[in-house]
C-alpha cells in the first residue's frame, strides 16, 4: 500500500477519535449526558456521562422500567406527559425539570428530546440529551429570594417614612396647637387645664418612638448568635408570663411540639413571635365562644426542610377581601377593640423576616385565623 494510500486508511480514523474525544470533552465540561430509547427491541441506553451525572456504577445497565425513578416524584405526571406526546405524536420537548439520582439527590436538569423514525416514518424511539442546571437555577432561586429581601426592605423603610412623616408629625402638631392656645390664654387656671393635653400627647408620643426604636433593634439584632430554641420551654415562658389574660378569657391552649422539638434561633424573637400571636388571638376572640388556641411545628421537606409554626384560633377572623393586604402593616387594625394598636404584627413580620423567614395568614370572618411561619 502507498503512504498516500495508507493516510486515505488513517485519517478517517484519526478524525473519528478526534471527534469522539472534543464530544466527550464538551459533555463532561458542561455536564450533558446523552440517552436512547428504543422501542422495538425495548431497552434503554445511556452514555458514560449520562451515568456519572446520575450517580450510576459505569457498567450499569439501565432499563425501561426505572425511567420515573429518575425524576423527582411531583414531576411525574409533567414527564410523563411530555415524553408520551414525543413518543406518540413526535413533538419535541426541551424542558426543565427536577431529576433524581441514584443516591437520591434532586438536581435541575434541562431536558432536550426528539423522536426517531425508520424508513417508513415510524416512531421507532426517542434520543435526547440532558444538562445538569442546579447550579444555574439555585443562583437564580438566590437572587430572587435575595430581590424578595431588598422589596421587603424598601417596604420597612416605607413603614418608616410613614410613621415618621405622619404620626410624628402629628405629635409636633398637637404639641404645637396646645402651645399656640396657652399662650392665648390670660389666666393661669385655664393655662393649667391644658397640662393635661401636653402628658397625653407626649405619652402618645413617647409610645410611637418606642415602637420605631423596638423595630430598629430587630433589625440591628438579626445579626446576634443563634442558639437552639425548644418550642415547648418557649411557650411554657410566654404563656406563664400572660397567664392571668388566659385565665381571665378562659383560653384552651394545645400544643403538638413531636415533628420538630428544636429550632436555631434567637430566642428572644422565638419568645416575641408567640407573645404577639398568642395575645393577638386572645384580643380578638370570637363574642360567642371562648379561645381555642392550637399550636403545632412541621417540616417542609418540598422546601430545604425548612421549620414551620402555625397557630391557629377559633376566633372572630379577618375579612382578607379588604384587609388581607395590609394585615401586617405598621398600625393597622381590623376590629373596634379599643386596645387594638395594630404594631404586633408589624414587629412579628418584622423579626421573621429579618432572619430571611417567611410568615403569612390565612383567615375566614367569624371562624378564626391561622399564622404559618417558615423558619
Amino acid at each position: 500500500m502507498t503512504e498516500t494510500n495508507l493516510k486515505r486508511h488513517i485519517i478517517p480514523n484519526e478524525k473519528l477519535e478526534e471527534d469522539n474525544f472534543y464530544y466527550h470533552e464538551s459533555a463532561l465540561m458542561t455536564s450533558t449526558g446523552s440517552w436512547y430509547i428504543d422501542f422495538e427491541n425495548k431497552k434503554s441506553y445511556w452514555d458514560d456521562i449520562t451515568r456519572t451525572i446520575l450517580e450510576y456504577p459505569v457498567d450499569f445497565v439501565p432499563s425501561l422500567k426505572m425511567a420515573m425513578s429518575l425524576y423527582a416524584e411531583e414531576h411525574h405526571a409533567y414527564i410523563s406527559n411530555i415524553f408520551f406526546e414525543c413518543a406518540l405524536s413526535g413533538t419535541p420537548f426541551d424542558t426543565e425539570i427536577q431529576m433524581l439520582t441514584a443516591n437520591n439527590r434532586k438536581f435541575w436538569a434541562r431536558a432536550i428530546g426528539k423522536p426517531i423514525y425508520n424508513n417508513a416514518n415510524k416512531i421507532i424511539g426517542v434520543r435526547g440529551v440532558f444538562q445538569d442546571i442546579d447550579d444555574n437555577i439555585q443562583k437564580e432561586i438566590n437572587l430572587e429570594k435575595a430581590s424578595g429581601i431588598v422589596a421587603s426592605q424598601n417596604n420597612r423603610l416605607f413603614n418608616f417614612a410613614h410613621i415618621v412623616s405622619h404620626n410624628l408629625r402629628s405629635h409636633s402638631s398637637n404639641l404645637t396647637l396646645i402651645v399656640q392656645l396657652i399662650n392665648d390664654l390670660d389666666t393661669v387656671e385655664e393655662k393649667l387645664e391644658l397640662l393635661d393635653n401636653i402628658t397625653h400627647v407626649s405619652e402618645s408620643l413617647n409610645t410611637t418612638i418606642e415602637h420605631l426604636n423596638e423595630v430598629v433593634t430587630i433589625q440591628t439584632n438579626s445579626n446576634q448568635l443563634k442558639v437552639e430554641v425548644n418550642f415547648a420551654k418557649t411557650l411554657e415562658q410566654v404563656t406563664t408570663s400572660i397567664n392571668q389574660i388566659i385565665d381571665n378569657n378562659k383560653v384552651t391552649i394545645n400544643s403538638d411540639f413531636s415533628k420538630v422539638e428544636f429550632i436555631e434561633y434567637i430566642p428572644a424573637y422565638l419568645d416575641s413571635i408567640f407573645l404577639n400571636l398568642l395575645t393577638n388571638a386572645i384580643k380578638y376572640k370570637h363574642k360567642d365562644r371562648d379561645p381555642v388556641i392550637n399550636i403545632s411545628t412541621t417540616r417542609d421537606y418540598t422546601n430545604q426542610d425548612r421549620v414551620v409554626l402555625e397557630i391557629s384560633d377559633n376566633g372572630s377572623g379577618i375579612d382578607m377581601d379588604k384587609f388581607g393586604d395590609k394585615v401586617f402593616g405598621m398600625y393597622k387594625t381590623f376590629h373596634y377593640n379599643a386596645d387594638a394598636r395594630g404594631i404586633g404584627l408589624f414587629i412579628t413580620k418584622n423579626q421573621v423576616e429579618s432572619l430571611n423567614g417567611e410568615i403569612s395568614v390565612k383567615s375566614d370572618l367569624n371562624l378564626g385565623t391561622t399564622f404559618t411561619i417558615k423558619f
